[in-house]
């Protein structure tokens, strides 16, 4: 069996879908029980967990082979927010499934591990410089050292931006209104959720074990993925603000809303867009003999649009209860 955390969030959702769909009865892991609803007709093995309860992992990972792990706090916020979910609840996980005979953990890590001064490769070493980044590196570590302890074996695949009808950025496009805090003139690695949930997938299906970024075959500036977003909708309007009245004004509201829940508005996620972040490798869909079913956001694109028809959907950024 496998279990699922961050089952009701973006790329959970569609992980479990997928699984599903190919056979699988996957046990999830939901900690907000106002999104269940979410996983309304699908064959699935739902149970009550926290990664702050240790008492409640224990129940989530029994009789569990093995887990891909998308739950904590993902958000751009201060370390001190990121670090109990991410950091200390990864741990936690981890030392669990290792007591209970849980032979894999597919972690879903991400690209903000690196510095954004040079295109990413297998032989990249992390070097974060935002907080969402080193909470990731430290998850990473962490899974590490309970692997060399005699843990479960670990793949972290380290995540691009990851869109579809689901997504952040959908969601204000669905809106008609982006704002997008910065020139927009930097490389950035994309990847459809379909295609981020079948590596995922095919990670934990074929105990694949190490750390590589993925990402689909053609990075874009945003100023390119904003052009074919508007190509398709041009109702769209993609107002573009100087990074630093951005983060400045992030800087003062991201506090404040902090308080109320998880948030995207930080100084952080200013300067997390604008780093610039391709990846200059190809391995982990050669070594998990996949090809990405949207090789570039001039298919990805215009199919998320298609999906975004069949959807209605709150983030869980902001659905926080």
């Amino acid at each position: 069996m496998i279990l699922v955390t961050g089952a009701t969030g973006f790329i959970g959702l569609e992980v479990v879908r997928q699984l599903v769909a190919s056979g699988h009865r996957p046990r999830v892991m939901v900690r907000r029980i106002t999104r269940a609803p979410l996983l309304a007709g699908l064959d699935v093995d739902a149970v009550h967990g926290d990664l702050l309860s240790t008492p409640s992992l224990e129940r989530a990972v029994e009789g569990v082979e093995a887990i891909i792990h998308l739950g904590g706090r993902a958000t751009f916020e201060p370390y001190d927010r990121l670090q109990p979910t991410m950091v200390d609840g990864t741990a936690r996980l981890a030392r669990v499934a290792s007591e209970a005979g849980v032979q894999h953990i597919v972690f879903g890590s991400s690209m903000f591990v690196h510095d954004g001064e040079s295109p990413v490769d297998d032989t990249t070493p992390p070097r974060p410089v935002l907080d969402y980044g080193r909470s990731k590196q430290a998850a990473e570590t962490a899974l590490a050292e309970i692997m060399a302890a005699g843990g479960p074996t670990v793949a972290a695949i380290r995540l691009p931006h990851v869109y579809g009808a689901q997504s952040v950025l959908f969601g204000l496009a669905r809106r008609r209104f982006v704002v997008f805090p910065g020139p927009g003139e930097n490389l950035f690695a994309q990847l459809h959720v379909n295609d981020a949930a079948r590596v995922l997938i095919a990670a934990a299906e074929q105990r694949w074990t190490g750390t590589a970024p993925i990402a689909d075959h053609h990075a874009v500036t945003w100023n390119e993925f904003f052009d074919v977003l508007t190509t398709y909708a041009p109702r769209v309007r993609v107002q573009r603000v100087p990074a630093a009245l951005a983060a400045g004004a992030a800087d003062l509201a991201g506090p404040i809303l902090g308080r109320l829940g998880p948030t995207l508005v930080s100084p952080d996620t200013v300067r997390g867009w604008n780093l610039s972040l391709p990846v200059a490798t190809r391995r982990l869909w050669s070594e998990l003999d996949l090809e990405p079913r949207h090789p570039s956001v001039l298919s990805g694109i215009p199919a998320t649009l298609d999906d975004a028809v069949a959807f209605r959907w709150r983030h869980p950024v902001f659905d926080w209860t």
